[in-house]
């Protein structure tokens, strides 16, 4: 596996195994990796020649500066888990690589995707993974790039930002890892006390309980929405920051669920924020 910090030397390495007529999936990180980045980076080297993993935490998709300080940083563990899964690159570019001279002042927006969710809870945090996404595509040039479906509105982007910025990658979705109880797996969840990881599993409990709704053929997600709340609310400890039901390719609120539909939470445990959500087919 190889590892690098120059952008140049990562392009050149990528350019040279396309001449060879090798195919490049990308999965872009910030590190601290678990078994959902591992299922992520397998996927691709099962689908791909060559695999490259960036690993850079980016102060610019971070609207609280006391969130970004507390991002956990394991590089000797990530490096590991990637030559694990089969990696052939790692990119580890620092803040002056991605961003000489400091953070630009540009706004990228997809507004038909951004106007809920994580795009009104948290400001600014949309317009810095597509600008960092854009230095990374510039750089790794993959064929393909592999995206969580616990950051969903991320996926339905980054799919859209690609189209409309004329990036030829194809971007793929992959299904949330859970830990054995339910909860979603993220970096974030190490900053989680046992008691609070307890307490966590009442967002993947809300979002089970509203599928079995659905499921069982209720339409009003107004009803819904109440049932899954009463859940979150069972606990002091969790501080609903939006509880979302929407359709799950525009995003667009529902006066009735048709279709194909996305129940999405976010809630704070603690100081600790996190999002999970899953997706229902209504016929």
């Amino acid at each position: 596996m190889l590892v690098s910090k120059d952008p140049k030397e990562v392009t050149e390495i990528v350019r040279s195994w396309k001449n060879k007529g090798e195919n490049v999936g990308f999965a872009p990180t910030m590190g601290f990796l678990h078994e959902g980045h591992s299922t992520l980076f397998c996927k691709s080297a099962l689908e791909n020649s060559k695999t490259v993993v960036s690993i850079f935490v980016n102060p610019a998709q971070f609207n609280d500066p006391k969130d970004f300080e507390k991002y956990p940083v394991n590089t000797e563990g990530d490096l590991a888990i990637c030559k694990e899964a089969g990696v052939s690159l790692v990119y580890l570019p620092d803040k002056e690589t991605i961003y000489p001279g400091g953070v630009p002042e540009i706004q990228m927006r997809i507004p038909s995707l951004m106007k809920n969710l994580d795009a009104t809870t948290r400001p600014g945090h949309f317009e810095g993974v597509l600008l960092v996404l854009s230095r990374l595509f510039h750089t790794v040039e993959p064929d393909a790039a592999y995206f969580g479906k616990k950051d969903y509105q991320q996926y339905l982007l980054v799919r859209e930002f690609c189209k409309m910025l004329g990036f030829q990658i194809r971007i793929i979705g992959v299904d949330t890892v859970r830990s054995p109880e339910g909860l979603a797996l993220s970096s974030r969840n190490a900053r989680l006390t046992e008691k609070q990881k307890e307490e966590s599993l009442l967002l993947s409990r809300a979002l089970r309980l509203g599928e079995n709704l659905i499921k069982k053929g209720e339409k009003d997600p107004e009803e819904i929405r109440t049932v899954m709340q009463d859940v979150l609310d069972s606990s002091s400890a969790v501080r609903t920051d939006y509880l979302e039901i929407v359709d799950a390719n525009t995003l667009e609120d529902l006066s009735l669920l048709k279709g194909e539909i996305l129940l999405a939470v976010a809630a704070f445990v603690g100081e600790v924020r996190l999002i999970d959500n899953l997706t229902v087919q209504v016929n």
